[in-house]
């Protein structure tokens, strides 16, 4: 019988939700042509429409799921909305800013923000 070897793997993964009865979840329209990411800080207009936050500083709910920017275009037309969440207790590790993760040395500032907005980030 043949031996086969698999050499080890890790995977490396952030759960981004860290309190699922904390949870506070709403639905926002997307801007056409934009991408978004589960995770991402988002600012939400008074007309309910999503636009990437410009940094860790100016953002207002987190990202509920992944959009291609095709899809954000056909939602937009459609008017279909996303899953945004504005409250409940959250991974720092696993936030981003359009699809990138936050450096640690943003860490701070985002969760100030965080507190403003009713939304706990922590550290795991």
């Amino acid at each position: 019988m043949a031996i086969h070897y698999v050499p080890p793997i890790s995977v490396t993964s952030q759960r981004l939700i860290l309190d699922n009865e904390k949870l506070r979840r709403a639905n926002a329209k997307v801007t056409t042509a934009t991408a978004y990411k589960y995770g991402d800080l988002l600012v939400l207009s008074e007309a309910n429409v999503l636009t990437h936050a410009t940094d860790e500083k100016t953002w207002d709910v987190i990202c509920g799921q992944n959009i291609t920017a095709a899809e954000a275009t056909i939602k937009a037309a459609d008017g279909v909305e996303i899953p945004i969440y504005y409250g409940g207790v959250f991974n720092i590790e696993a936030v981003s800013l359009n699809g990138t993760l936050l450096a640690t040395a943003k860490y701070d500032a985002a969760r100030a923000k965080a507190t403003k907005n009713k939304i706990e980030l922590s550290k795991v």
